[in-house]
């Protein structure tokens, strides 16, 4: 039997730590850890989300123009400097044919 390649789909998020009064906080970091998890929920191993400190030594290169957080999908900017939108994010990857898993 033929097995037919299910389309898959690599969230990459870069962002840094976010200095604030009372030091610094990893916020972009827990929410793609928070995104990864309902990703895996919704679409199984389909979606993979990753997460990349600018600092990090493997971190892909930014474009020129760069606001923080990037988000990638596929190796295409989907939005920078902006909240990371889960609904931004679904939209992109159902538009790839990746449809969500059914309860």
């Amino acid at each position: 039997m033929l097995r037919v390649a299910m389309p898959k789909a690599v969230i990459q998020i870069t962002g840094s730590l976010i200095a604030c009064s009372q030091g610094v906080r990893d916020d972009w970091r827990d929410l793609s850890e928070w995104l990864r998890s309902k990703m895996a929920a919704l679409y199984g191993d389909q979606v993979t989300v990753k997460y990349y400190d600018i600092f990090d030594p493997d971190c892909p290169g930014l474009p020129p123009d760069a606001i923080l957080p990037v988000v990638w999908v596929n190796e295409e900017v989907l939005s920078m400097g902006e909240k990371i939108s889960m609904t931004l994010i679904r939209k992109k990857i159902e538009s790839l044919g990746i449809t969500a898993k059914t309860l």
